[in-house]
């Protein structure tokens, strides 16, 4: 994260070049939200910097200004997904007492901002995307999962440790693939399966957990 755009907070996207004033900064967010929508429209591989250009209303040249190419695009698209779903999860967990509604409380915010930000589900956050599009492997996993595990232990008195940080990764990482599970499924299905499913992400951390 090495940048900043109007509305999110520093170091959101990686940018080619920085914006100076809020016209560009708003620039900035249309090229996205163009690029969000072509790969929902037409997928990644026939999404171009053209007709992501066209879509956003402005010259090509624009969009090369702030990202050198497609993949760094998406790459920022991602990063944003990120941020804003930290941010999302974070103001949903200041008012919850107990660590197992916690844990279904960032559940449930992957699946809804899986299902109503077209943006959000085309260019999927974590290892289970496109993992060509992450710095380094894992990514955008390991960072939540340091951020869960951090919650965990200052605000439930979780035991810190390797084996536990480890477990929060395979938690985050079980969550977003049951998560995904049940968008594909019909609503009673989706039901069957994350009544079965919550139950295990709670397990895997009651060891660490007082």
């Amino acid at each position: 994260m090495v940048s900043t755009t109007a509305g999110e907070e520093p170091g959101a996207y990686p940018l080619r070049r920085m914006p100076t004033q809020d016209r560009a900064s708003r620039q900035v967010e249309r090229i996205l939200d163009a690029a969000c929508a072509e790969v929902v429209e037409r997928g990644y591989d026939a999404a171009s910097t053209s007709s992501i250009a066209k879509r956003a209303e402005i010259a090509v040249g624009s969009v090369y200004r702030y990202f050198p190419d497609k993949r760094t695009l998406i790459q920022a698209i991602e990063r944003r997904n990120q941020h804003r779903y930290t941010e999302a999860v974070r103001e949903r967990l200041a008012v919850v007492a107990d660590w197992r509604e916690a844990v279904d409380v960032t559940l449930d915010t992957f699946r809804e901002m899986h299902r109503t930000d077209p943006g959000f589900r085309a260019v999927v956050l974590s290892g289970l995307g496109d993992p060509e599009l992450e710095a380094t492997p894992g990514e955008f996993d390991d960072q939540h999962s340091g951020e869960f595990a951090e919650l965990l232990t200052q605000r439930f008195g979780a035991t810190d440790s390797h084996e536990f940080r480890l477990t929060v990764t395979l938690t985050i990482t079980m969550g977003e693939a049951l998560s995904h599970l049940s968008e594909r499924l019909d609503p009673v299905d989706a039901e069957i399966v994350l009544a079965q499913g919550r139950p295990t992400l709670h397990r895997l951390l009651e060891p660490f957990l007082p």
